[in-house]
């Protein structure tokens, strides 16, 4: 197909309903000091990407465009349609809809088995055996297949682990969608794929730190994004097992710095807060990666949160239809990092 420029989707409507299972966050370990972090050229960004072969109005369409709606608004990349991913990826949404689940895994003994794990699917399918696979799985109900498919990626663009699953340096999509079970609900499911200069030996479920497209080390990303507005107030707990934050019964939106993450280099912090428009700090919980806390930054250290990222977690949902300002402090790679940026609030949450 022709390539051309990716438009942008609207990010519209909210989800009702999720219950992923265990988030799978497997990652490369293995970063050498020696090793430089500059991209190599075949590791650069896709700035567009060919047309999707999705039908018009399709959940697969309405998860396409949004994901890389967002990609493309945060500079991290776009992403490519994969056919084998495809297959792989409506083989699982059929199998989890089926058998009335939302996991990665599958049983043998269960109908629609494809295979066990994201990676064993993706290979069926055809995918290279050298190709990292990961993914994500949601399920929402709504008026019409675009607008689930639209609740489905707001599940995840409301969450920690599952929110930095979308911006990595994965290089192409597989999308399922599963027909409305017995649960009244339709199943979405993302299999994402990095292949080019990926390390050896692929996870059951992961992405690499390394390989696949990586954006430029100076470059920092912040979700919520400058200056957006109608931002849901709440995290959406029921899309993520394990729990970030299982003692917290309603925390509020988490906030995301995210970093290139070549070769596991580590964004550390030494301060991240939020204030509302009267300099009121909002209490929140900062969850950091292992080697962050290892380095000596205040937080919560979780296995789950990717060496590139720190999260702050509020306590309580933040207020509707107020205006917020985020500051963050930190190193990445021993190279400091300084950011001050505001958003808006939605009138009210989401009921997920």
């Amino acid at each position: 197909m022709n390539k051309k420029a990716f438009c942008t989707a609207a990010l519209a409507a909210s989800a009702l309903w999720s219950g992923v299972a265990a988030a799978s966050a497997t990652v490369s370990e293995t970063p050498s000091a020696a090793q430089s972090t500059a991209a190599p050229a075949d590791l650069a960004l896709q700035i567009s990407v060919g047309e999707p072969s999705y039908a018009a109005g399709s959940g697969h369409l309405a998860l396409f465009m949004a994901i890389n709606s967002l990609r493309q608004e945060l500079g991290v990349g776009l992403l490519r349609q994969d056919t084998s991913l495809d297959t792989a990826a409506q083989a699982h949404a059929a199998y989890l809809s089926s058998n009335n689940l939302s996991q990665h895994d599958e049983a043998a003994e269960h109908p629609d088995f494809y295979g066990a794990s994201p990676l064993l699917r993706a290979r069926k399918a055809g995918a290279p055996a050298a190709q990292w696979v990961g993914e994500a799985v949601a399920a929402a109900k709504g008026g019409n297949d675009n607008d689930i498919g639209q609740r489905c990626f707001r599940q995840w663009y409301h969450t920690v682990y599952h929110l930095q699953s979308l911006v990595g340096n994965q290089e192409s999509v597989g999308v399922g969608y599963s027909q409305r079970g017995s649960l009244g609900l339709n199943l979405c499911v993302l299999n994402f794929g990095t292949l080019t200069a990926a390390q050896a030996d692929p996870a059951p479920n992961g992405v690499p730190y390394v390989g696949g497209q990586q954006f430029d080390a100076k470059t920092i990303v912040t979700v919520p994004r400058s200056g957006e507005t109608d931002v849901d107030p709440s995290f959406n707990g029921d899309s993520e097992s394990p729990d970030p934050a299982p003692d917290l019964k309603t925390p509020g939106r988490p906030l995301m710095v995210y970093a290139n993450g070549a070769f596991g280099e580590v964004l550390s912090v030494g301060a991240f807060k939020v204030v509302d428009s009267s300099g009121a700090e909002v209490p929140a919980r900062l969850l950091v990666s292992l080697g962050a806390k290892a380095s000596g930054s205040d937080g919560v250290a979780d296995a789950f949160v990717r060496n590139n990222a720190a999260f702050l977690l509020p306590i309580a949902p933040l207020a509707a239809r107020e205006t917020y300002t985020a500051t963050f402090s930190g190193t990445r790679a021993g190279t400091p990092v300084n950011l001050s940026w505001s958003f808006k609030t939605a009138r009210a949450s989401a009921q997920w």
